[in-house]
Protein backbone atom coordinates (compact mmCIF):
# COMPACT_ATOMS: atom_id res chain seq x y z
CA UNK A 1 0.00 0.00 0.00
CA UNK A 2 1.39 3.35 -0.73
CA UNK A 3 0.70 6.04 1.89
CA UNK A 4 1.92 9.07 0.67
CA UNK A 5 4.38 10.94 -1.56
CA UNK A 6 8.28 10.60 -0.27
CA UNK A 7 10.19 12.97 -2.32
CA UNK A 8 9.62 14.74 -5.52
CA UNK A 9 13.22 15.64 -7.37
CA UNK A 10 13.74 18.53 -8.94
CA UNK A 11 16.95 18.80 -11.73
CA UNK A 12 18.69 22.40 -11.62
CA UNK A 13 20.82 23.78 -13.54
CA UNK A 14 22.37 26.11 -10.52
CA UNK A 15 22.00 25.14 -7.06
CA UNK A 16 22.58 28.14 -5.17
CA UNK A 17 19.84 30.04 -7.44
CA UNK A 18 16.86 27.60 -6.87
CA UNK A 19 17.94 27.50 -2.82
CA UNK A 20 17.40 30.47 -2.53
CA UNK A 21 14.40 30.60 -4.34
CA UNK A 22 12.70 27.97 -2.24
CA UNK A 23 14.16 28.80 0.89
CA UNK A 24 12.14 31.60 0.65
CA UNK A 25 9.35 29.89 -0.82
CA UNK A 26 8.98 27.52 2.22
CA UNK A 27 10.37 29.14 4.65
CA UNK A 28 13.50 27.41 5.84
CA UNK A 29 16.54 26.11 5.04
CA UNK A 30 17.60 22.44 3.25
CA UNK A 31 19.78 19.71 4.29
CA UNK A 32 22.62 20.37 1.54
CA UNK A 33 25.02 17.16 0.89
CA UNK A 34 27.54 16.28 -2.43
CA UNK A 35 27.05 12.86 -3.39
CA UNK A 36 30.33 12.43 -5.96
CA UNK A 37 29.16 8.79 -6.56
CA UNK A 38 26.39 9.92 -8.11
CA UNK A 39 27.89 12.83 -9.74
CA UNK A 40 25.36 15.27 -8.38
CA UNK A 41 24.53 18.00 -5.27
CA UNK A 42 21.09 18.21 -3.44
CA UNK A 43 19.60 20.24 -1.30
CA UNK A 44 16.32 18.74 0.52
CA UNK A 45 13.40 20.27 2.01
CA UNK A 46 10.70 18.62 4.75
CA UNK A 47 7.38 19.45 3.57
CA UNK A 48 4.93 17.61 5.87
CA UNK A 49 5.47 14.21 5.49
CA UNK A 50 7.42 14.29 2.49
CA UNK A 51 10.82 16.05 0.77
CA UNK A 52 11.28 18.16 -1.68
CA UNK A 53 15.14 17.55 -3.50
CA UNK A 54 16.45 20.06 -5.94
CA UNK A 55 19.65 17.90 -7.43
CA UNK A 56 21.98 19.83 -9.74
CA UNK A 57 24.31 17.43 -11.84
CA UNK A 58 28.28 18.41 -10.83
CA UNK A 59 29.20 17.36 -14.63
CA UNK A 60 27.66 16.60 -17.91
CA UNK A 61 28.24 13.22 -17.61
CA UNK A 62 25.44 10.66 -15.89
CA UNK A 63 22.07 10.20 -15.53
CA UNK A 64 20.88 13.45 -13.92
CA UNK A 65 23.19 15.44 -16.27
CA UNK A 66 21.27 14.10 -19.28
CA UNK A 67 18.06 14.05 -18.01
CA UNK A 68 18.47 18.29 -17.73
CA UNK A 69 20.53 18.70 -21.18
CA UNK A 70 17.54 16.59 -22.83
CA UNK A 71 14.18 17.96 -20.26
CA UNK A 72 16.01 21.28 -18.84
CA UNK A 73 14.99 22.06 -15.58
CA UNK A 74 12.31 20.59 -13.61
CA UNK A 75 10.37 17.34 -11.73
CA UNK A 76 12.04 14.22 -13.23
CA UNK A 77 11.16 12.09 -10.44
CA UNK A 78 8.16 10.99 -8.12
CA UNK A 79 8.66 8.79 -5.09
CA UNK A 80 5.43 7.35 -3.17
CA UNK A 81 6.23 5.73 0.21
CA UNK A 82 5.24 2.15 1.07
CA UNK A 83 5.99 -0.02 4.56
CA UNK A 84 7.25 -2.62 1.78
CA UNK A 85 8.26 -2.51 -1.68
CA UNK A 86 7.75 -6.08 -2.70
CA UNK A 87 4.24 -5.89 -1.02
CA UNK A 88 3.33 -2.68 -3.13
CA UNK A 89 4.90 -4.28 -6.32
CA UNK A 90 2.59 -7.80 -5.56
CA UNK A 91 -0.44 -5.48 -5.17
CA UNK A 92 0.66 -3.33 -7.82
CA UNK A 93 0.98 -6.42 -10.16
CA UNK A 94 4.43 -5.33 -11.24
CA UNK A 95 7.28 -7.21 -11.06
CA UNK A 96 10.28 -5.42 -10.91
CA UNK A 97 13.06 -6.59 -8.96
CA UNK A 98 15.62 -4.21 -8.90
CA UNK A 99 15.37 -2.83 -5.03
CA UNK A 100 18.38 -0.97 -4.38
CA UNK A 101 19.49 1.25 -1.66
CA UNK A 102 19.08 5.33 -1.48
CA UNK A 103 19.64 8.32 0.68
CA UNK A 104 19.57 7.42 4.40
CA UNK A 105 19.39 3.75 3.38
CA UNK A 106 15.96 4.32 2.03
CA UNK A 107 14.94 1.01 -0.08
CA UNK A 108 14.12 2.40 -3.71
CA UNK A 109 12.83 0.79 -6.30
CA UNK A 110 11.69 2.64 -10.02
CA UNK A 111 8.75 1.35 -11.54
CA UNK A 112 8.42 3.29 -14.59
CA UNK A 113 10.86 4.83 -16.55
CA UNK A 114 10.86 8.66 -17.25
CA UNK A 115 9.74 8.42 -20.92
CA UNK A 116 6.62 6.95 -19.91
CA UNK A 117 4.65 9.62 -17.64
CA UNK A 118 7.33 12.16 -18.19
CA UNK A 119 9.24 11.95 -14.74
CA UNK A 120 10.44 8.81 -13.42
CA UNK A 121 8.10 6.75 -10.69
CA UNK A 122 9.37 5.09 -7.65
CA UNK A 123 8.69 3.42 -4.30
CA UNK A 124 10.20 3.50 -1.19
CA UNK A 125 10.27 1.65 2.05
CA UNK A 126 11.73 4.11 4.99
CA UNK A 127 11.60 4.41 8.57
CA UNK A 128 8.89 6.19 9.75
CA UNK A 129 11.22 9.30 10.34
CA UNK A 130 11.87 11.42 7.04
CA UNK A 131 15.22 12.00 8.19
CA UNK A 132 18.08 11.33 10.34
CA UNK A 133 17.85 14.39 12.18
Amino acid sequence: MLTHIHHINFVVADLQKSIAYFSKLLAQQPTVENLPERNVKTARYEIGQSLLVLVQPLSDKGAVADILASKGEGIFLLSFATQSIDEALHDLELSYTEKRTGLEAWSICDISPIEQFGAILQLTESPTNLTSK
